[in-house]
């Protein structure tokens, strides 16, 4: 079991805002045994690695914000939206959090129930970031599949794009100049500049 005490948080690696506390494998009881770090950042469990990850920029929450009001308005009571969503996809080494997740209102219904349930959001939105880089991304989008996430959409909000994933199909990058269709929301097309635009 990582002890924090005894000096994991030596082990973090600075070249990285988001640092593992340690090489050996964390199990899910070991993971809640963990303190609240105190300085804004929240650990999640990759694969039973302990990840610290920072609080997110201002920019990304302004997107996280755009996407929720979006799916608010164009969900039309279906489901709901939430940002900086935990879910755990499988029963062991698995922590994440997605920076918007889309939840049915029966799936809502079911797991707010259960403190820890296993379960993947639908539909998981991660935005690129210092903290959130490809290849961590890679790892999650694979948990998020394996746990039945059937729509996985990374922001990219340098190139203004939005790459939408599914399980068993090429990804698909969609242009701000484009509207790019919802599976979870069938009939309903989101136009890619509102991810983007100022308020």
């Amino acid at each position: 079991m990582i002890d924090l005490a005894l000096g994991a948080r030596d082990n973090l690696k600075e070249s990285s805002p988001m640092s593992t506390l340690a090489t050996a494998l964390t199990t899910w009881e070991e993971f809640l045994d963990l303190p609240n770090p105190e300085d804004g950042s929240r650990y999640e469990l990759h694969d039973g690695e302990v990840v610290v990850v920072p609080p997110p920029r201002h920019p990304h929450v302004r997107i996280q914000n755009r996407l929720l009001r979006w799916f608010i308005t164009d969900a039309a009571g279906a489901g709901l939206a939430d940002k900086e969503f935990p879910y755990r996809p499988v029963a062991n080494l698995q922590h994440w959090v997605a920076d918007v997740a889309y939840i049915p209102i029966d799936d809502w219904r079911t797991i707010g129930i259960e403190q820890y349930p296993i379960y993947a959001p639908p539909l998981i939105v991660e935005v690129l970031s210092t903290s959130n880089r490809p290849e961590k991304i890679v790892r999650q989008r694979l948990a998020a599949f394996s746990g039945g996430t059937r729509e996985f959409w990374v922001i990219d909000a340098a190139a203004r794009t939005i790459e939408v994933s599914v399980p068993g199909t090429t990804s698909r990058v969609y242009a701000e100049t484009e509207s790019l269709p919802v599976g979870v929301l069938p009939g309903i097309l989101l136009p890619v500049h509102l991810v983007f635009e100022e308020e």
